[in-house]
């Protein structure tokens, strides 16, 4: 087991880096832990760290062994952290500096193109493309569209810019889809989600991309007041849970004949979801990737 010693850190280390190889029934409960004890991000990587996986909030990945990475400031003591987590196996601990965790993203994390027409690329790539381009800084929330569930969002927004749309992106983790909205044409975007974090990640993501202006960040329960009329368009990359909660509501913002997009469930949910979206969305296209799928549907006239 490798040691850090919070007292000893030089003027370039800032964050501790917390590494623990756990088998898949046990991700999320250590996951739960690391969140609840004030970890600045929780990653996951393979365990041969080829890649880095961007899960869903709450989703696991389906891998036999993940190492769960977390990322606390240099100056917590994290020693009642690590005796808990001993009893899900064996605690790395190093202290890292900004510049290494900055290339870790540089190495995993690559310019992508959705729908032949956007590119959306770290906020550090400056290189020109063709077509719209969206500069992404994720910080400390979800969101880059390496997920499936992301890139089936991204890739239905691409196709079908929402040109002059007024559009709710619902769970909005860094803002992708709501920047990415915007950089498509959209009027506003109101982007709603339950953590704070995320509505940071969104408004600096917003300004990395000149579209302050027409994003408004807001936490789920001022969406109400915001919402005078109708949008066109509502997309929301969420979990299973909170999709079927939502329907009711989705309902109430979007007019009739807008467009509902939403992901972050597996195709063996597809049925049940339909079923549960029909008393008020005409489901038109269900569309897979990796397992993952994206439903679209219309709002049904009152």
């Amino acid at each position: 087991m490798n040691s850090a010693d919070n007292g000893q850190q030089g003027e370039s280390t800032q964050w501790q880096q917390l590494r623990l190889l756990l088998p898949a029934d046990q991700q999320q409960a250590a996951s739960d832990l690391l969140t609840a004890a004030g970890a600045l991000a929780v990653t996951l990587e393979e365990p041969g760290d080829e890649a880095l996986y961007e899960p869903l909030p709450g989703a696991m990945p389906l891998w036999k062994k993940t190492a769960l990475v977390a990322l606390f400031p240099a100056s917590m003591d994290l020693a009642a952290v690590r005796r808990l987590l001993e009893n899900f196996g064996e605690v790395s601990l190093e202290l890292i500096a900004e510049q290494e965790w900055e290339r870790a993203w540089l190495v995993h994390w690559q310019p992508r193109c959705f729908g032949e027409r956007l590119w959306v690329v770290p906020s550090w790539d400056r290189q020109p493309r063709e077509g719209p381009t969206m500069l992404l800084d994720p910080g400390l929330a979800f969101g880059t569209g390496n997920h499936p569930t992301t890139a089936l969002c991204l890739q239905w927004l691409a196709e079908n810019p929402p040109q002059g749309q007024r559009v709710v992106d619902y769970g909005c983790g860094s803002g992708v889809l709501a920047v990415a909205a915007c950089c498509l044409g959209a009027n506003h975007v109101l982007a709603v989600d339950i953590d704070p974090q995320a509505l940071v990640a969104t408004r600096s993501n917003a300004e990395l991309n000149h579209v302050t202006e027409q994003v408004t960040p807001l936490l789920a329960e001022q969406t109400s007041p915001q919402l005078a009329e109708p949008v066109d368009l509502l997309i929301a990359n969420i979990l299973l849970q909170p999709l079927c909660e939502l329907a009711p509501a989705f309902a109430e913002m979007l007019k009739p004949g807008g467009n509902l997009v939403i992901s972050g469930l597996l195709t063996e949910q597809a049925e049940a979801v339909v079923e549960i979206y029909r008393p008020w969305f005409e489901v038109d296209h269900i569309t897979e990737l990796d397992s993952w799928i994206r439903i679209k549907g219309v709002r049904r006239d009152e």
